[in-house]
């Protein structure tokens, strides 16, 4: 913006009001009185400087500022009146005696009084245009940050939302475990500590390397099975170019948190199945799970009504997600991502 404003300034005092100053009789003035022409030409300049920089910025605002800017355009207009209403003799000039009587001018001091104004004029209306474009930019960039800090505390709700709620649901896991006596607990119970270490490690992280991510899966993966029988089918089939390209932590756990939470069963044949394809600036991750009665009496998931809202905070436009029961009964989750090209 600083180098913006820079230009219109060069392009205006080296380009915009010499072409003016040449395409009226102005230019004449040098000649003959060169004493009227720089005090006016220097006019000009202190006219577009002024309104760009003090009065457009102060009319935007209230109180006091406007206040100021009033009055100097007031006294811009007395002094440019000023300047018309002097009578040139070469080579200097001297204000119209007051107490003589003023003589009706010639069609020659009409034009020159109108060249003054018209110089004038232009000159307010440029400065003018360019001070409400840059305030208009100002403005925009004034809500894109409001807009910013918003999308970020709204983010951080959101985030504190899926810790307890992950947290709970392994805890339950792990009490499961506790109270049957497995051989399985301590195992349980380590995996339980590293996933708590990559929480604490990334609650302030916006973004991590998608290959932290697909190790987190598999940790939780690996810590759920562990209270598995043999009813139970959990697939993780993965591929992925590049392990750098960040994605938001906490939230491809939620899909499969969810597919564990409402699609396995200790006494009938059920399955999870996960497929990540990760190709580009592309992710796709799909989530497959059977269901059973108390999905619906739990079809309010609040995890991926949470991961909707951030997926629209963080990649609006460029994502699709979709979930919900087929008709063989099985429900699905289908997510797209497009991240910037690494």
């Amino acid at each position: 913006m600083k180098n913006a404003s820079l230009y219109i300034d060069l392009a205006f005092c080296l380009g915009f009001l010499p072409l003016m100053i040449f395409a009226f009789p102005v230019e004449r003035w040098w000649g003959t009185y060169p004493v009227f022409f720089c005090s006016f030409v220097g006019w000009l300049y202190a006219t577009y400087f002024s309104y760009k920089y003090f009065i457009v910025p102060r009319l935007f605002h209230k109180g006091r500022p406007r206040m100021y800017a009033l009055t100097a355009i007031a006294v811009s207009l007395l002094v440019t009146f000023l300047f018309s209403s002097y009578e040139i003799s070469s080579p200097f000039y001297h204000v119209r005696q007051q107490l003589a009587a003023i003589p009706v001018p010639s069609w020659g001091a009409r034009q020159n009084q109108q060249a003054i104004w018209l110089h004038y004029i232009i000159v307010v209306i440029f400065c003018f245009a360019v001070g409400m474009l840059t305030e208009a930019y100002r403005q925009r960039l004034a809500r894109e940050e409001v807009e910013y800090e918003r999308n970020k505390a709204e983010l951080a709700l959101y985030k504190a939302q899926i810790n307890p709620h992950f947290l709970f649901n392994t805890l339950n896991a792990l009490y499961g475990l506790l109270i049957t006596r497995s051989d399985k607990t301590e195992a349980t119970l380590e995996r339980f500590i590293n996933l708590t270490k990559y929480m604490y490690n990334n609650a302030n992280r916006d973004f991590i390397p998608l290959g932290e991510e697909v190790e987190y899966i598999d940790q939780y993966i690996a810590l759920q099975t562990l209270r598995l029988n043999g009813f139970a089918e959990v697939r993780f089939d993965r591929k992925v170019e590049h392990d750098a390209m960040s994605v938001p932590p906490m939230l491809l756990i939620t899909f499969v948190e969810n597919a564990f939470k409402y699609g396995i069963s200790s006494n009938e044949p059920c399955f999870v199945r996960i497929r990540l394809r990760q190709q580009g600036s592309t992710l796709r991750f799909e989530v497959e799970n059977s269901v059973f009665g108390r999905e619906s009496q739990n079809s309010k998931r609040m995890g991926i009504a949470n991961c909707r809202k951030r997926l629209a905070l963080l990649y609006p436009d460029r994502h699709r997600l979709e979930t919900g029961t087929d008709a063989d009964g099985l429900f699905r989750v289908r997510l797209e991502i497009q991240s910037p090209a690494l």
